[in-house]
């Protein structure tokens, strides 16, 4: 196939799903490069390479480098950036192929997360307009360990494309947890590393109106079951943060 667009993935673990992302993308291009957190343990290497994609082990560095990493490998100056849980749709594909891409714009694609089988609607999590198609000659992941951004050196267009992203991100609360307790982890040692120290307020209230921004102002009450459990482990999450943070320090 013959494109102007090169696929990045980063992945740990991600035999769950990692079939369905090179899949979605190959409806895109050939040129699919997975960075493999190399102390990865399931099938997730062996199914990539099934699936057509180059692999590459690296040492986990932060997401922001080991992307970058991935982009360097790249054949093409398009980069298509998703997830290893992320799935293009049909309709996002088709319109992505029939793109003329202008290399003063940036391409924001829209994401729906899943909690298990259902699609959060509300929680703040849908519409999730993000940045997935760049030029690696404009734009680059900046030098976050988590939370990472893309930056450049000119101002540039945000111009979104019709479709969408699933994000199978969660199988179950289980797994949101676990999940949730590594974010905690990260962040606090961003914290630390930065040496920053989370104001009084934050301390005091952040879980609390993180669960109250998800669940009222949000509207996470309307996405049933799954915004409650949303809510509640966004609680959790904010909480952890803190409590690593200082445990660490």
């Amino acid at each position: 196939m013959s494109s102007i667009y090169s696929a990045v993935i980063i992945a740990k673990n991600e035999a769950y799903t990692i079939a369905k992302c090179i899949l979605a993308v190959k409806k895109i291009t050939d040129d699919i490069i997975v960075v493999l957190d190399d102390r990865s343990d399931d099938q997730t290497e062996s199914i990539a390479f099934s699936q057509g994609a180059k692999v590459y082990k690296k040492p986990w560095e932060g997401y922001s480098k080991n992307k970058n990493f991935g982009v360097e490998k790249a054949e093409n100056d398009w980069i298509i950036c998703v997830d290893a849980d992320e799935v293009i749709n049909d309709t996002l594909a088709a319109n992505i192929k029939h793109l003329n891409p202008s290399a003063d714009s940036v391409y924001l694609m829209n994401i729906q997360t899943y909690l298990g089988d259902y699609p959060v609607k509300y929680c703040g999590w849908f519409p999730d307009w993000n940045i997935r198609l760049f030029n690696k000659k404009v734009m680059r992941w900046n030098d976050n360990y988590v939370h990472e951004k893309l930056v450049s050196d000119v101002p540039l267009q945000s111009v979104k494309i019709q479709g969408k992203i699933d994000h199978f991100s969660f199988r179950d609360e289980a797994h949101m947890i676990t999940k949730y307790d590594y974010y905690a982890g990260l962040r606090a040692d961003e914290w630390k590393k930065a040496q920053k120290s989370p104001p009084l307020i934050k301390r005091c209230f952040g879980p609390y109106f993180r669960f109250f921004r998800t669940y009222f102002l949000n509207l996470g009450i309307l996405d049933g079951e799954a915004g409650f459990i949303i809510a509640k482990n966004e609680y959790y999450l904010k909480k952890n943060e803190l409590k690593y943070f200082f445990q660490k320090k």
